[in-house]
């Protein structure tokens, strides 16, 4: 067989087609999805959550969350001195919105918010509370699940 110019364009355009299909197939394999689901009403919101973050930049300590492995909990330690009134805790990965999920906060300085079933790996704790002297915060961070 002789190699002529029309062999190799056809041999390209069959190249071309394959990778555009197998590209196209490697791109809907996952979900299109963002970190979060309600992004769109937290670009609304956006001044009111600065000035939660402003208030919490203002603390002197901020609170501690770590993950207890043993009691399959993740543990919120509020600062020192305050108690936090009302709000929520939103714990999401960015890998996938379908394990987000939220804890209430209600009158408390230490939260466990139970972990059984979380998928390992990188998560990220969003705490939106009310303090005792009346100012909103808006605290986040991330955390590791074994």
């Amino acid at each position: 067989m002789k190699f002529n110019w029309g062999t190799g364009i056809v041999i390209f355009f069959i190249f071309f087609a394959v990778s555009m299909i197998s590209l196209v197939v490697a791109t809907t394999r996952y979900p299109p999805q963002l970190m979060q689901k309600d992004y769109y009403a937290l670009d609304l919101n956006y001044q009111e959550r600065l000035e939660k973050k402003q208030n919490t930049a203002m603390l002197t300590a901020l609170p501690i969350v770590d993950f207890d492995a043993a009691a399959k909990k993740i543990r919120v330690k509020f600062p020192e001195g305050m108690a936090a009134q009302s709000g929520t805790a939103k714990c999401y990965r960015s890998a996938t919105t379908r394990e987000d999920f939220s804890a209430t906060i209600a009158n408390t300085t230490l939260l466990n918010i139970p972990a059984e079933g979380l998928t390992a790996g990188r998560w990220h704790v969003e705490l939106d509370w009310l303090a005792a002297d009346g100012k909103k915060y808006f605290w986040e961070t991330a955390l590791v699940v074994n």
